[in-house]
């Protein structure tokens, strides 16, 4: 029994532990397994080379026909899978097929020396059994040329046993290095080149500063509309106000009322331009942290909004920038554009990564289309290696997700 801090009691199981034999036991079934599988994996690849050279060959002639190299990337999807399975190899999915057929001429000739190896292992288990044969039941085989007779004595099978053993050992090394050489060739030729992973990064670090440069002009010409439409006409009607204000009071005549409306307008000018800021980074995010700031984003919102997030962490500044903008726009959207009645966003954070579920219960259809701020959304989030998602079917509901990579540091609690 142990009290938890609710104060009620708790019944606690004790599980017995397992021995030392037992896990022994565990441990050398599982390495015997992994044995058996290398070795089967080993045995699929010598008697495939033939194929390989076929494939080789159609591929040629393929080629010289203007079909591509087809042939070769079915075997090379074949060898995956079984390197994948029996090899331990890993996958990333990433296979060019211009390297294709430089593959299979390399594993062919791996095959080759599979069969080798395998040849010798089968002669080293037949010549063990024929020996084991001649001792035990005298059968009459001739294992070696010094057995004159084909009889195997005691004496003989003692003086066999070290040197048996050890080309029992080099044996199963030829299969281990085999299975080796088969995984170094598909690093080489199935994965791009370093150079090819070099050019990738460079495109994908062009098209996001391109993302990056569109969303920050997608976002000057949203506060360029904003005060446009807001403050701009505010001010407007505050200086018609003051001027009439002011030809009142030259003639003698009460402006207390036209002053209290331009006040009135002067107050709303200042509640337009702070909703800008806010949009763009309030300063409550360095003050109170992401949490807080969400939540007094969410009691200005016009749809009600319901966040959750469990366990609140501090992120580095720009994440929070970047989830705050996320948020922000998912909820304007939700209000101007969907008719949503409500909205719910879920946050969660570990060490690794930060996702953020938006879904509103509006008429869905939500597109990033160029000039808007959902589209704007994908070049924030690719500046920091992050991703979203939109799933916005016609009659909605409309869920936006997020997933924003952290650096390798240990977030810290509210």
């Amino acid at each position: 029994m142990s009290r938890n801090p609710a104060g009620t009691l708790r019944k606690t199981a004790i599980r017995p532990q397992p021995g030392l034999g037992s896990l022994g036991a565990v441990n050398r079934t599982r390495d015997l397994s992994r044995g058996g599988r290398l070795l089967f994996g080993v045995l699929l690849g010598a008697i495939s080379w033939p194929i390989d050279l076929v494939a080789l060959i159609a591929t040629a002639v393929a080629r010289l026909a203007g079909r591509g190299r087809r042939p070769a990337m079915i075997m090379v999807g074949w060898h995956r899978r079984r390197l994948t399975r029996w090899l331990r190899w890993a996958d990333r999915g990433e296979v060019t097929d211009r390297r294709a057929p430089a593959y299979l001429g390399v594993r062919a000739s791996i095959g080759i020396l599979a069969m080798a190896v395998l040849g010798l292992l089968a002669y080293g288990i037949w010549s063990v059994a024929a020996v084991l044969l001649s001792w035990l039941f005298g059968v009459r085989v001739t294992v070696l040329d010094s057995v004159g007779d084909g009889r195997i004595g005691t004496a003989t099978v003692l003086g066999l046993i070290l040197p048996g053993a050890l080309l029992l050992f080099l044996n199963l090394m030829g299969v281990s290095g085999v299975a080796a050489l088969d995984r170094m060739a598909a690093d080489r030729w199935l994965r791009p080149s370093r150079n090819d992973v070099l050019q990738q990064e460079v495109d994908e670090l062009r098209l996001s500063r391109s993302d990056l440069v569109a969303a920050i002009d997608a976002e000057r010409a949203r506060i360029e509309r904003d005060l446009h439409d807001g403050v701009q006409q505010r001010a407007v009607a505050l200086g018609l106000l003051i001027n009439r204000a002011r030809r009142r009071l030259g003639t003698g005549q009460p402006a207390s009322d036209l002053l209290d409306r331009a006040g009135i307008e002067a107050a709303g000018m200042l509640d337009d331009l702070r909703e800008v800021a806010w949009r763009v980074r309030p300063s409550t995010l360095e003050a109170i942290g992401l949490a807080a700031t969400l939540a007094q984003l969410a009691d200005r919102s016009t749809p009600p909004v319901k966040i959750n997030w469990p366990d609140p962490v501090r992120l580095p500044a720009a994440h929070e920038t970047c989830i705050y903008y996320v948020v922000s726009e998912c909820l304007t959207n939700a209000g101007r554009h969907s008719a949503a009645t409500r909205v719910d966003v879920e946050i969660s954070a570990d060490d690794q990564r930060v996702t953020v579920i938006i879904t509103d219960d509006g008429v869905g259809g939500a597109e990033p289309r160029a000039g808007h701020g959902l589209a704007g959304l994908t070049g924030r989030l690719a500046a920091l290696n992050g991703t979203v998602t939109i799933h916005s079917p016609a009659g909605g509901p409309t869920m936006i997700t997020t997933v924003l990579p952290l650096p390798a540091t240990e977030p810290v609690c509210e």
